[in-house]
């Protein structure tokens, strides 16, 4: 991951907010299949301190619509306090919050996900949810759970995590070991747990507890405090969704990273991330919280009183270990818990065929355990090979292709100008974007706004015959690359163009005109680089929404003073 410096976090956070004022209006993600209206027999709003694409999202979801059952609407809304997470970011959610509550018919319960979610609802009650039953799940902060529980509106279901069971296990592993590390950020998340770590240095006085706090390291100093600790240590993964510079890691890409520097095994006390690095350990349940705090939903709707549902302090939790790391430190089924469950385990030959092999003789029986075990190696060699390809494959395209409208991106755009300048040849660009395009996401949704993209990308490419080439910059902004500078030939392209993009589209129940603007600029006579170049196609296409839009303009320079 390439290092980043202060000012790149501010860019990082200006655009975080920006995708926050503009996908905010509506509801970040809706139940999938929506009951009929006769069906519906309550609204549920679940609110995640995250966003879909955190690990531990879908799987307290999954847990939520299955104690929900299919009659009860469920609507979802994401802080996404992994990517950005300041106080600006927070008002703005809770404008865009107080504007969809008031457009959308009452919840008859809110469940809030994780810690940074329950405090804003906890802050925000009195304004978003005075009467409405709230019930929480994945908090890390037991007391302030609890504190909050006093509410007789307020349930739910505490995080807490097994870090006694866990670390005794780790001991019996490892005798020797002297502390106890965990891995921890400063997110909302990482601070409630940061208390529950530290309490458990009276319960073991034998070991120190010493913290790793990523956000305060780099990304090498990181790895490289990690891949120090030796027998003497015993290492707790608790969080690592940033570090020092600035990185913001997803659970798996964290733990992965860490895994692969650590000599010792990596102990874990949550469910995400098992199967990417973790040796394990008695793990919190994603899904069945999810599912406990669904049920509790369920028992409000039913008319059972909010104030006589008590909160959960422990929350469902298993043993679990993951066999590929156990075979790395060498470390024996026998000595985990026996009701464990192990993940990735590679059933043996002996497992296999028992009985045959205890008829065979012992060479016969050696033989064949060999063959069998270079037929499964040579499997997984093959099936890691094909995924490595796919990946490879799949980021090459990534890199080249924009993954909403398969057009040619931006930096494919920039390297075909550059390179045209090297050649010297007269060539045009085309800069056009659809005009009030904010009123169909507005009006008829992002999905309907993605898909007028797609069609603009589809009949752009429809004009592609060799001399010119469509790109998707970003939004709904486009442009276009044609190998001529000769003005009446440009007219034709922009006309081609316009005619096709300004034929209706579907939007909703009924067909649109789309209204476009696009501004021309010609190398070499408008600007001598790409930066020149798009800067008075840019100026074009604004001289064309100033004068009424849905047209096409060549540059003008403007006249001396």
């Amino acid at each position: 991951m390439i290092e980043r410096r202060w000012i790149q976090k501010g860019y990082r956070i200006f655009f975080a907010i920006a995708l926050l004022i503009c996908v905010g209006g509506i509801p970040a993600y809706a139940e999938e299949l929506v009951p009929d209206a006769g069906e519906i027999t309550g609204r549920v709003l679940f609110i995640s301190s995250y966003s879909y694409a955190w690990e531990t999202v879908p799987e307290q979801i999954r847990g939520i619509k299955e104690a929900l059952g299919a009659g009860v609407q469920l609507d979802y809304q994401f802080m996404d306090t992994k990517n950005v997470e300041t106080a600006e970011s927070e008002q703005l959610f809770y404008q865009t919050l107080t504007y969809y509550l008031k457009m959308v018919p009452a919840y008859d319960v809110v469940i809030v996900g994780d810690d940074a979610a329950f405090q804003f609802a906890m802050t925000y009650r009195d304004e978003l949810f005075a009467q409405t039953p709230v019930v929480f799940e994945g908090v890390n902060d037991g007391e302030l759970a609890k504190k909050a529980a006093a509410d007789p509106l307020v349930t739910g279901v505490v995080e807490t995590l097994s870090y006694e069971n866990t670390i005794t296990l780790a001991k019996k592993l490892y005798p020797d070991a002297r502390q106890v590390v965990g891995i921890l950020d400063d997110t909302v998340t990482g601070e409630g747990e940061r208390k529950e770590f530290q309490y458990y240095d009276t319960v073991f006085p034998e070991l120190d507890f010493v913290e790793i706090d990523a956000s305060k390291l780099s990304q090498e100093e990181l790895k490289r405090q990690v891949a120090a600790l030796g027998e003497e240590s015993i290492l707790v993964y608790i969080m690592c969704s940033r570090d020092g510079d600035g990185n913001v890691y997803a659970a798996a890409e964290a733990i992965q990273m860490l895994s692969d520097v650590a000599q010792i095994p990596m102990f874990s006390i949550v469910s995400h991330g098992m199967g990417k690095g973790f040796l394990g350990g008695e793990i919190v349940s994603q899904e069945q919280m999810g599912k406990r705090a669904g049920e509790m939903a369920v028992q409000i709707l039913e008319g059972t009183d909010c104030a006589g549902i008590s909160i959960v302090m422990e929350p469902p939790k298993v043993y679990c270990f993951d066999e590929n790391v156990m075979r790395r430190f060498g470390i024996s089924a026998s000595k985990l818990p026996g009701d464990a469950v192990i993940i990735n385990h590679r059933e043996t030959f002996w497992e296999k065929n028992r009985d045959t092999i205890r008829a065979t003789l012992v060479i016969a029986a050696v033989a064949l355990a060999m063959v069998a075990w270079l037929a499964v190696d040579n499997m997984r060699r093959r099936k890691m090979n094909e995924v490595i390809t796919r990946a490879n494959e799949k980021l090459s395209y990534s890199a080249h292709y924009d993954v909403l409208t398969h057009l040619k991106n931006r930096s494919v755009f920039m390297e075909d100008i550059r390179q045209r300048i090297v050649s010297g040849e007269e060539f045009t660009v085309f800069m056009y974007d659809l005009d009030n395009f904010k009123r169909v996401n507005d009006t008829y949704g992002h999905n309907t706004g993605d898909e007028v993209l797609r069609e603009v990308a589809l009949r752009s490419l429809a004009v592609e015959d060799g001399h010119f080439t469509p790109y998707r910059l970003a939004g709904d902004e486009f442009v276009a690359l044609i190998d001529c500078g000769d003005y009446r030939v440009i007219e034709r392209y922009a006309s081609g163009l316009m005619e096709r993009l300004q034929k209706p589209c579907r939007m909703g129940e009924a067909d649109e005109a789309l209204g476009v603007s696009l501004g021309i600029a010609v190398w070499p006579e408008h600007g001598a680089d790409a930066t020149e170049l798009l800067a008075a196609a840019d100026a074009a296409m604004y001289t064309v929404k100033k004068n009424g839009k849905n047209g096409f303009a060549f540059y003008k320079e403007p006249c001396a003073p």
